[in-house]
């Protein structure tokens, strides 16, 4: 009853007791006081421990953890400089929309000394206080290969991040102490990448949305002038001006909608032309309309004179003006920037992806997993892997020549 687990057969276990040997049989015997799992078994009984004493802590509570950026300007990647993890990384990256700057911390990500680089790592990462958040993590294996991140000082480090985290160790399945530390857990570290990038119909639409909010403020804004127009043509008897005005709506509602699903160069030079077109044409109708209403004013209508009738006309047709002027220069400047913004996070997405400048024939050179720069840091005793595009070479050093400048 007080074991925490059910002994079976086969089962590989620690016992404590006292032993009883019988000398004339040649057997002896052993009388359990405690018995606790051995092998993967003491490893996952460990971690539940140490999982329910940190939640008992609150190093889970969601309310400790810190926001993902939506755009990080730099992150942090810490985990093997070799490996399928960190191609994973890049590779998804490079496809998608990256705002950031990415920066590898070379890590151990597995074995005895494992937690101690990791921990080294997480203190790197927070010393140069230059990164919006980081990624932590490795590809797939094993439950031990996996333990590292189930270590007690990591968790703590880990949870003290100044800066958002996320955790991506292993696959779907896999479940790490980091996992429940970290601000936000992935699945894998391709699922790391996606979640602090964005895709090109994300950013598109998120531009999109931002101009039809400008839109629907102009439409909003022409419409309350309107029922102006309205009313005082109503004041002064323009029989039909309110038909024409209608009239004028819908043309002008059809022009918005054309504006909301065309091209944004297009809806820009589309705008200016029909504005001015019925601008003009609207000047036309209400400069007609007076004149006809002057000829037919009756003798006790007279005194209202038609300067009078003039003047407020031209101080509403001012106003149209002003605020049509000011929305074409709002729609147009925020247009103009936010394709600014795109074709330059675009080009710096291209120039910072590493797998362009392996194509034009750039490699990386490391040795005894370290990333080398300089031929004065190579050690003829070891071998060094050259990393190209498409996979890496393993070579001896068989002379070295450092350039005299």
């Amino acid at each position: 009853q007080a074991l925490k687990f059910m002994p079976k057969d086969g089962m590989m276990v620690q016992v404590m007791g006292k032993v009883q040997i019988y000398e004339k049989r040649g057997i002896y015997s052993i009388n359990v006081r405690k018995m606790a799992e051995a092998g993967i078994g003491l490893l996952y009984q460990q971690f539940l421990d140490l999982k329910d004493q940190l939640q008992k802590e609150g190093l889970f509570d969601p309310a400790k953890k810190l926001p993902l950026p939506e755009y990080p300007k730099s992150i942090a990647i810490i985990t093997a400089s070799t490996g399928e993890a960190i191609n994973d990384m890049i590779t998804t990256f490079s496809r998608r929309l990256t705002f950031a700057k990415i920066t590898l911390y070379p890590a151990l990500v597995q074995g005895r000394d494992a937690p101690a680089d990791l921990i080294r790592a997480l203190k790197e990462v927070y010393a140069s206080n230059k990164h919006d958040c980081l990624i932590i993590g490795r590809g797939g294996g094993s439950f031990e290969d996996l333990s590292c991140f189930n270590d007690e000082a990591l968790a703590r480090t880990l949870f003290a991040s100044p800066i958002p985290t996320v955790s991506a160790v292993g696959h779907e399945g896999d479940v790490t102490i980091c996992d429940f530390v970290a601000s936000q857990r992935a699945a894998t570290p391709t699922a790391a990448a996606i979640l602090l990038s964005k895709s090109r119909e994300d950013v598109v639409n998120h531009v999109n949305h931002l101009q039809q909010r400008l839109l629907q403020a102009a439409v909003s804004g022409v419409e309350k002038k309107q029922s102006l127009w309205q009313k005082l043509a109503g004041s002064y008897g323009l029989a039909n001006f309110g038909e024409l005005l209608q009239g004028i709506t819908r043309q002008y509602e059809a022009l918005n909608h054309r504006l909301l699903t065309s091209s944004p160069l297009y809806k820009m030079a589309e705008t200016n032309k029909h504005l001015i077109q019925y601008r003009n044409r609207l000047d036309v109708a209400i400069q007609n309309r007076l004149e006809m209403a002057a000829l037919n004013l009756t003798s006790s209508t007279r005194r209202l004179r038609k300067e009078i009738i003039i003047e407020r006309i031209n101080r509403y047709d001012q106003q149209i003006e002003s605020f049509s002027q000011t929305i074409k220069t709002k729609i147009a400047s925020q247009l103009e920037n936010s394709e600014k913004q795109l074709n330059a996070l675009i080009e710096k997405t291209i120039i910072l992806n590493p797998l362009n400048l392996m194509k034009k024939g750039y490699s990386i050179v490391y040795q005894n997993e370290k990333v080398k720069s300089s031929v004065s840091e190579l050690d003829f005793r070891f071998p060094i892997k050259v990393r190209m595009v498409d996979g890496h070479v393993v070579a001896n050093i068989l002379r070295i020549v450092k350039d005299e400048n």
